[in-house]
């Protein structure tokens, strides 16, 4: 084997390795929540300001839609961008479920019933639950087989 085949056999097996230990667990910057660890419920907790949703980027909705998530009581809370809602969650086979009450207002503008609607569908119907941490970003995302949302740190996302 001469070395220029030596030094690629050696570079497919280097990035091979590195794939590999990248697919790890724990190495990979999503973490899927369903309730079965506690320790992940921690990456849910606290309020989430709505910035995608189904792939549109939510930009000028005054107030912002959030979410907030009180994992030590299982209460859910928030704003979607039309009416206030609250009440409690769990998680079902994995995904998360909630029952929720929630105001009656007329929603003002396209984005506000979207992100409604969306969201009242993933509480009630049931969201996978995946959290990414890259770099300094850190996002939470609700999906299900409709569509998904998803939320940054309401704290991170506040202009200064």
């Amino acid at each position: 084997m001469n070395t220029a085949t030596t030094a690629r056999s050696l570079a497919v097996l280097a990035v091979a390795a590195l794939v590999a230990a990248c697919s790890g667990q724990g190495m990979t910057p999503f973490t899927k929540i369903d309730g079965s660890d506690p320790a992940l419920l921690g990456k849910m907790d606290g309020s989430w300001t709505i910035i995608n949703a189904g792939g549109t980027k939510v930009e000028g909705m005054i107030p912002p839609a959030v979410v907030v998530f009180d994992t030590r009581s299982k209460a859910v809370t928030g704003f979607d961008g039309c009416n206030d809602f609250k009440g409690t969650y769990a998680f079902d086979q994995g995904l998360l479920k909630a029952k929720v009450a929630s105001t009656r207002r007329a929603c003002t503008s396209d984005m506000a019933r979207t992100i409604s609607a969306r969201l009242g569908d993933l509480l009630t119907q049931g969201a996978e639950v995946v959290e990414t941490s890259f770099m300094k970003g850190h996002v939470l995302m609700l999906k299900n087989a409709g569509g998904d949302l998803r939320m940054g740190p309401t704290e991170a996302l506040r202009k200064p």
